[in-house]
């Protein structure tokens, strides 16, 4: 009986195989989506979760006296001080990464980003060892990762090979590779390629760091303290170490400190300020992928049902058979969702197909991201797939599965039954699906635009014709500015300590007893009209006052306001920054100093000398800033052959925000695409019912003389109000969510502009017009006669 069972349902499946692969694809784009939408959620919240002790490891955070909120950095003497003060505290280790250049043998020099910590380190964390030993008490150790182990030595084994560190320095110092470690996964806060002993971390002129050295400030510093009672106790102890750490630092005060799980601080997304740990991605990454594979889902499931509603009115004399052979309500009801059952099983290994493509490629199209489905060795995966799958047998077969199982058999077989999309369930389903049409149709517009409008957005300086090359050291400035002298097409050129976009310091501005947090910019002379910005008010600097050095500071009008004051008004106002006084001398106008997922920043520009330059800017035509770009990159090696070259160029800055939007306006217009198909075809199925069953009603009206538009008013006039209310609820949604969206992801943004409402409204008329008008005209062409005869 149960083949027999089987069997019916396979060849009511063959039967009606357009719909079958039309479902099929459909409800396997969404299961698709829903697996997509769940993994980059479980991804975004998987951060630092492999570590075993993530409940006890504490990374120790500080408050900055008159900052603002929390500052991933902490003073390095107080971590060892801690330790030994303190019974509570079972291992720390202190964490620190900088730039330098290493080599190789006498190969290539490359530069490499270098990370010091304490032997504890791998005691406390977990990152697999795959050859060698990760033990750092040998001081003459280097443990490095398996990429930067292929960079290095190719095929070759890494294990007692040397690399030297601070390659061409007098201090050069050479390390034994002692380990490889397998690569840091993406979803971890902590990143590094090699990492040795803290000891070997030196200061620029080569000397070794002093333990009790209060002006040096940690990239982190973790504390593994078994008992969580005593995370509090520390916090409250550790404020005795503030004098020092304030005596030694007038610029860098800090108030107090704070402890937090390395499980809490994977999940505070831009909580903590001045971070150098990586950060899990925000919010919206997390919640908007989620969002959007459910309205896929939805709209999947939605269509499913209603081709089924559709498709069970040719089947109602096979209900009527099987009722009057003594089949139950109950068999032919459980039938008709194993069918459905089998239809959602078949797309389910569709979605692992298309998903097999979609990940790689959404992977690729974010920095960061590396979202994958291990579909028999993830738990949770396995029973939200099993939940997911019987969730859409019952969305999309349950009603039509109670609906049509219902009907009386001699009611059928009189031929009293007909039914179509008129019901009320088959039109709120089609409204939704609409709605949520609509929705993503206003989304991708939205999103579209807003990659037009960050293409196009006025930074406030010449990022388009600028590049930057960052100084190895304060005796390369001149010699490369003057070897870059003659180079035609060149048009500025400009030393600086910070740079826009790639460099800068936090600091506490007060003026007028209001203190507040603000970007600080140390520059040279010729920065502000290299980097094209603009004076509101008052001057810029003066390359004949020498008092401009010590004295002079330039704000940009956001600063201004912070103080209450407009441009003219700051003018000659006093501002105290790092216990110095400064004259405001001019304002610039308003320029965007970090990318456009941060808000406009207030920045103050100082003076610095040529000793202190840590970039040197360049300025061309744009057209010819690629070319420019490669003579830099010979003067350089020319000069410094053994030394690396680090250039960028200047819209390097907004490439992330860019790549980032355009990205989500792809994902959105392809998953809008679907949803307007999927949209299509329940509206086709459901018209294509209402005119079957309204067929006499159409004939006698071409009897009597009925033009084309009566007819289309006739099949059509149940969905004018279903199109209305779904267009405002659509409309509505689709605003708010995109809006939503945009607000979360950049806080620059072109938000959303009522057009995009307006066309997302005519792309669905003219696709339901032209969905139903094929039905119409069918019915339109069809002879009067033949269907009254038929009736």
């Amino acid at each position: 009986m149960l083949r027999n069972y089987f069997k019916i349902i396979f060849r009511n499946l063959w039967r009606y195989k357009n719909y079958t692969i039309i479902n099929v694809v459909g409800m396997g784009i969404g299961i698709a989506a829903m697996i997509w939408g769940y993994q980059d959620y479980q991804y975004s919240f998987s951060f630092d979760n492999f570590h075993e002790q993530r409940d006890h490891i504490y990374r120790a955070l500080s408050y900055k006296k008159d900052g603002e909120g929390l500052k991933g950095y902490f003073p390095m003497p107080a971590v060892e001080m801690a330790k030994n003060e303190f019974s509570g505290i079972k291992d720390v280790a202190r964490y620190f990464s900088r730039g330098m250049n290493v080599r190789y043998d006498t190969s290539e020099t490359f530069s490499e980003r270098v990370t010091f910590t304490d032997p504890a380190f791998f005691d406390m964390l977990n990152f697999p060892l795959v050859a060698g030993t990760n033990a750092l008490s040998d001081r003459s150790a280097v443990v490095i990762t398996e990429k930067i182990a292929k960079k290095y030595f190719s095929h070759q084994d890494p294990i007692g090979k040397t690399l030297t560190l601070y390659t061409g320095e007098t201090y050069a110092r050479p390390l034994t590779v002692r380990g490889v470690l397998k690569d840091l996964p993406l979803n971890s806060t902590i990143q590094f390629g090699m990492i040795t002993h803290f000891d070997n971390l030196l200061k620029a002129d080569g000397k070794k760091i002093a333990p009790d050295d209060w002006s040096m400030f940690l990239s982190a510093a973790f504390f593994n303290i078994p008992n969580p009672a005593n995370a509090a106790l520390l916090e409250k102890a550790m404020l005795k170490y503030l004098p020092l750490q304030n005596k030694a630092r007038e610029d860098m005060k800090l108030s107090a400190f704070k402890l937090v799980t390395l499980r809490q601080q994977a999940l505070w997304q831009g909580v903590i300020g001045s971070n150098s740990l990586y950060q899990r991605p925000d919010d919206a990454a997390a919640y908007g992928a989620i969002s959007l594979a459910i309205l896929i889902f939805l709209s999947a499931c939605v269509n499913f049902s209603n081709t089924t509603v559709a498709r069970a009115n040719r089947r109602l004399k096979e209900i009527g058979m099987r009722k009057v052979m003594g089949s139950t309500y109950g068999q032919i009801m459980r039938q008709l969702l194993v069918e459905c059952f089998i239809v959602v099983a078949a797309s389910f290994l569709l979605s692992i197909l298309l998903n097999s493509w979609w990940l790689p490629v959404f992977n690729g199209m974010f920095q960061g991201v590396d979202v994958q489905a291990n579909y028999f060795h993830d738990t949770r995966l396995l029973i939200f797939i099993g939940c997911t799958l019987a969730g859409a047998t019952l969305l999309a077969g349950a009603y039509p599965a109670f609906y049509v199982s219902r009907f009386n058999p001699s009611s059928i077989f009189r031929g009293t039954v007909k039914f179509g999309g008129s019901n009320l369930f088959s039109r709120v389903m089609l409204g939704l699906q609409l709605s949520i049409a609509i929705i993503t149709v206003v989304e991708s517009i939205g999103f579209a635009r807003n990659a037009r409008f960050q293409r196009n957005y006025d930074y406030g300086y010449n990022i388009e014709s600028s590049m930057g090359v960052r100084l190895t050291d304060s005796t390369t400035y001149v010699a490369l500015r003057n070897d870059l002298s003659s180079i035609q097409g060149i048009t500025g050129m400009a030393g600086t300590r910070h740079h826009i976009g790639f460099a800068d310091r936090e600091v506490v501005a007060d003026a007028e007893g209001v203190k507040k947090e603000v970007s600080f910019l140390e520059v040279g002379r010729d920065y502000p009209q290299t980097m094209q910005l603009k004076v509101a008010a008052g001057r810029s600097f003066d390359r004949n006052m020498e008092s401009d050095y010590t004295n002079a500071l330039l704000v940009t009008e956001k600063m201004a306001s912070l103080y209450g004051w407009n441009a003219s008004q700051a003018i000659g106002k006093r501002i105290n920054i790092d216990s110095a006084y400064y004259s405001v001398v001019g304002v610039l106008n308003d320029f965007q100093s970090e990318t456009l997922f941060e808000p406009l920043q207030p920045v103050a520009m100082k003076l610095a000398r040529e000793n202190r330059f840590q970039f040197l800017v360049v300025q061309a035509r744009p057209a010819e800033l690629a070319g420019i770009f490669q003579k830099v990159k010979d003067s350089w090696k020319k000069l410094y052959p053994t030394r690396p070259f680090d250039g960028f160029f200047q819209n390097q800055v907004k490439a992330e925000a860019y790549q980032a939007t355009n990205s989500i306006a792809t994902i959105f217009f392809w998953f809008a695409l679907i949803c307007i198909l999927l949209t299509a075809t329940g509206l086709f199925a459901l018209v294509s019912l209402t005119a079957l069953k309204k067929m006499k009603e159409v004939a006698l009206r071409k009897v009597v003389g009925a033009r084309p538009r009566h007819i289309l008013v006739v099949i059509n006039k149940g969905y004018f109000w279903i199109f209305i209310i779904s267009t405002l609820l659509g409309s509505a949604a689709g605003w708010a969510l995109t809006k939503l969206l945009l607000d979360m992801i950049f806080k620059i943004n072109v938000g959303v502009d009522p057009g995009s409402l307006i066309w997302s409204v005519i792309l669905m008329f003219i696709i339901a017009a032209l969905t139903s008008g094929v039905k119409v005209w069918q019915a339109v062409k069809s002879n009067p006669v033949e269907l009254l005869r038929t009736e």
